[in-house]
Order: C-alpha cells, then sequence, then structure tokens
C-alpha cells in the first residue's frame, strides 16, 4: 500500500471535528483503546495511534499507525540516499542560520509522532532570535484564548492535548510567539486555499511578518498532491509571492519496522536530527515531493522506557516513580501539571502496569501528579524535579 497522506487527512477531518466537540473528555486508558479496534477499520487505527500518543505509548502508536497504512511504495522520495558518498549536518544549527534570509518556515509533523514536536520545539528560540514572531498551528480552535492564557487546554485543540505538542506550544508563548490558527473549512483543494488566505491575511496586516507554520503531513508541499491540487504551502508561495522554506519530517523518520521505512532512511547511526549532503557538499532536498529539505530522525533510544529525545538533551530529567507510595490499582494513568496552570494538559503522561515500568521525563521545578486508575480512584502528590 502506498502512503497517500492527502487521503488520510481528507478521510480524519469529519472525526476531528467530532474529537473537538468532545475534547474535554479524558484521556483512554489502553484497554479502552484496544476495545475501540474491535472493528478494526483503518480509521479506528489511525484514531488509536493519535490516542495512544496522547498517553505517552510512543511503540503503540507506530504500530497501529503502520498497520492502518500498510506497507509504502517511496518512489516519489528518489534518488535514494543509501549507497551514496553523503556527509550529514545537525539539521537545527541549518535551518536557524538559513531562517535568517527566510520570511515563512513550513515544517510537517506525522500526526502520531510526538518526535516530530519536539523537534519543532528545539528551533523555536533561534528562530526566535532572528526575528520570527508567529507560530502557525492547524490544531488550534477558532475561540482558542491562548495568547492571552499562556498555556493549553484540552478545548484548544485536538492534537494539541498530546504533552510535547503542549510544551511546543508553551515554549513559543514564553519566547513571545503569537500562535496563531489558521485551519480552514472544507476539503481538498478548498481547505488548503482556504489555510493559505487565513495565512496571508495575517501578512498583509503584519508585513514584515516572519512565520514559522507547523502543519501535517503533506500539507508543506509546494507541488501539486493528488486529490488536492496545490498543498497549502504551495498556495502560499502563489498568493504571497513568497516562496517558503519547506522541511519534511515525515518521509525519514522511524517506523515500528523497518519494512515500513522508507528505503532511503540512513542505516548509518545518527547522533542527531539532520540532512544529508552530497559530495559537493548540498544539501539533498525532497523536490520530487516538493519540499526543500528532508530531516532524518535518527532511532528513539529508551531510558527507563521512555524515548530519549524528550530528554532534549539533557535539558529535562528522568524522575523515578518506584518511590510512590500508591493508593490506586494498576494499571494506573499517571499525569503531571504546573500548578500555575488552571486546567492546563499535563507535561508528561504515561499509563503504568506497575510502579517500576517507566519513568516520567520533565523540566525542572515543582509539579503536582496525579494518578488515576480505571475504576476512577485517584491521589494526588507534589514532586520537584532539580
Amino acid at each position: 500500500m502506498k502512503y497517500n497522506y492527502s487521503f488520510l487527512v481528507f478521510l480524519v477531518i469529519s472525526m476531528i471535528n467530532n474529537s473537538l466537540a468532545q475534547s474535554t473528555q479524558d484521556y483512554l486508558f489502553t484497554r479502552k483503546i484496544q476495545d475501540s479496534l474491535l472493528a478494526s477499520s483503518e480509521m479506528d487505527l489511525h484514531v488509536a495511534a493519535w490516542n495512544y500518543s496522547f498517553i505517552g505509548e510512543y511503540r503503540k502508536a507506530l504500530e497501529a499507525f503502520d498497520q492502518a497504512q500498510g506497507e509504502p511504495s517511496f518512489e516519489e522520495i528518489r534518488p535514494p540516499l543509501k549507497n551514496k558518498r553523503l556527509t550529514f549536518r545537525p539539521a537545527v544549527e541549518y535551518i536557524v542560520q538559513r531562517s535568517l534570509k527566510e520570511r515563512i518556515i513550513v515544517i510537517n509533523e506525522a500526526h502520531h509522532q510526538p518526535l516530530h514536536r519536539v523537534f519543532t520545539e528545539s528551533l523555536l528560540e533561534g528562530l526566535y532570535q532572528n526575528g520570527f514572531r508567529y507560530l502557525g498551528l492547524e490544531t488550534l480552535a477558532e475561540d482558542s484564548l491562548i495568547n492571552l492564557r499562556q498555556w493549553p487546554l484540552m478545548e484548544d485543540g485536538y492534537y494539541s492535548r498530546e504533552p510535547q505538542f503542549a510544551a511546543m506550544i508553551r515554549k513559543a508563548l514564553r519566547l513571545g510567539f503569537t500562535v496563531f490558527k489558521y485551519e480552514a473549512e472544507g476539503n481538498g483543494s478548498v481547505r488548503e486555499k482556504g489555510q493559505a488566505r487565513t495565512i496571508h491575511q495575517l501578512l498583509k496586516k503584519d508585513p514584515k511578518a516572519k512565520m514559522l507554520l507547523h502543519c501535517g503531513f503533506d500539507h508543506v508541499r509546494e507541488g501539486k498532491v493528488p486529490e488536492w491540487g496545490k498543498a497549502m504551502a504551495g498556495e502560499l508561495k502563489a498568493l504571497s509571492g513568497i516562496d517558503p522554506f519547506t522541511i519534511d519530517q515525515v518521509a525519514l523518520t522511524e517506523h515500528s519496522q523497518p519494512g515500513y521505512e522508507s528505503s532511503d532512511y540512513p542505516t548509518e547511526s545518527l547522533a542527531v536530527a539532520s540532512l544529508a549532503l552530497d559530495r559537493q557538499g548540498h544539501i539533498k532536498g525532497n523536490q520530487a515531493n516538493g519540499t526543500d529539505v528532508r530531516i532524518i530522525h535518527p532511532r528513539t533510544r529508551f531510558i527507563n522506557g521512555r524515548p530519549h529525545w524528550l530528554l532534549r538533551n539533557g535539558s529535562w530529567k528522568i524522575v523515578s516513580l518506584e518511590k510512590i507510595a500508591y493508593r490506586v490499582d494498576f494499571p494506573c494513568r499517571v499525569s503531571v501539571h504546573d500548578p500555575k496552570e488552571e486546567n492546563g494538559i499535563p507535561l508528561d503522561l504515561l499509563e503504568l502496569k506497575h510502579a517500576g515500568e517507566k519513568s516520567l521525563v520533565l523540566p525542572v521545578g515543582i509539579f503536582l501528579l496525579k494518578l488515576t486508575d480505571q475504576a476512577g480512584k485517584s491521589q494526588t502528590e507534589t514532586i520537584q524535579v532539580r
């Protein structure tokens, strides 16, 4: 089965709208997600992948998404990177440097892949220093007051309920970015044109604006997309006259098994997210897929049951849960909250089958720890991360 992300997006629009209407509901336990898969439809698997990502079940999210998509055909992203004399350059360094001469940067994500949000978050400080002041997000609700409140709530959006998406938003707001919604109603070309018009309206209001647009899957493409015509990035380019710098994170990222991965995914062991350079030192782009560059994400290593990239190069810390006196039953859900944020999205969220199964990953600070079992019994603790 060939990956057709544009068709996937078309299918899920109505589901997202329904989910937004129910967004104050609690996060699901693994058993509830598994029960929802009894029909085993493609759509059920995609929804399961997103719900797994919300509760920190990284491997299960990858597995559900890959099962839904099937093994892909990647002819469209040739020429391959393998078997060539390539060198690799850290992607953050290159993007931040290039941002000095860019007005608009568009970067995508796979909606079940929190790694992509952590990477976008890692760009924010450098981009802000280089004059970027706007962060555009598909997921935000129309009536979100997030810029006034300065932290995300469940009702602010759908994908933003995932803790790493929320962390990206928090960092942007803390730095001074204005976060804005650019989603549009409709499907296919109508939606893409509507997104571009919304962004263009902001550009007209602030002619010197520099903005980062974080989108899903194929919206990043500057060329034509099946079922759509031009995607959002291409429509925005035509409308504004500004050539956006487009960054793909989806093509060269890990999957649940190598059989689901692009044959371009390098076998080299990379320490950080990187860009491939040819023998002349030129960045290998993704022209056939309509983007300027492709990020190569290293394979995930797990530390105390959690992905290594959650540590954000050591600025966040591993926090063991073994010494807590549990007054709830297992499995239980563990969520961590900033006491200054009323009803804020958790800083971290996971499900435990036993006390030592996994650890939290958190920034330095004092936080509230809430444990809840499937019967609804809960307890609250205070934890300090030094």
